[in-house]
């Protein structure tokens, strides 16, 4: 399902991408859906999946504002995941998370081990939380 967010910027900047950053949510995708419409918030991503769902924010052709780096976020697509500090993401989220991911290393070429990285990796912070992150690479990886 597409939702919009008036938070992205158009385009890419002439960066391939070349990464996609894992995120949770810290709540539920319909807390994203709100806080993604927000012009106030200043933050997107391209997707949010959670309670059965996978939402589109921002076109894959364009840059969210999701990692902090501004640099990483027009050579990146942010997914994010229903999740918060004590609740891991469901088994329909990884289903879902791994579907997507594993559609996104086939059409820009990338190697889930190596090329699926935490938001952690970006800048200090504690996302993506509870997600599995080997979970999701070893789960792609077994699609290609």
């Amino acid at each position: 399902m597409t939702k919009t967010s008036p938070n992205y910027t158009a385009g890419r900047g002439g960066s391939a991408v070349d990464r996609i950053v894992i995120h949770y949510i810290v709540g539920t995708l319909a807390a994203a859906d709100a806080t993604f419409a927000d012009p106030n918030s200043g933050v997107s991503a391209h997707y949010g999946i959670g309670e059965g769902a996978v939402h589109q924010y921002v076109s894959e052709k364009n840059t969210a504002w999701h990692a902090g780096n501004f640099a990483m976020n027009q050579r990146s697509i942010g997914i994010e995941h229903s999740a918060d500090a004590v609740r891991p993401p469901s088994q329909s989220t990884y289903t879902a998370s791994i579907e997507l991911c594993a559609q996104l290393c086939r059409t820009y070429g990338l190697n889930p081990l190596t090329q699926i990285i935490p938001h952690s990796s970006v800048v200090a912070t504690a996302c993506p939380g509870t997600v599995d992150l080997q979970r999701i690479r070893n789960g792609v990886k077994a699609r290609l």
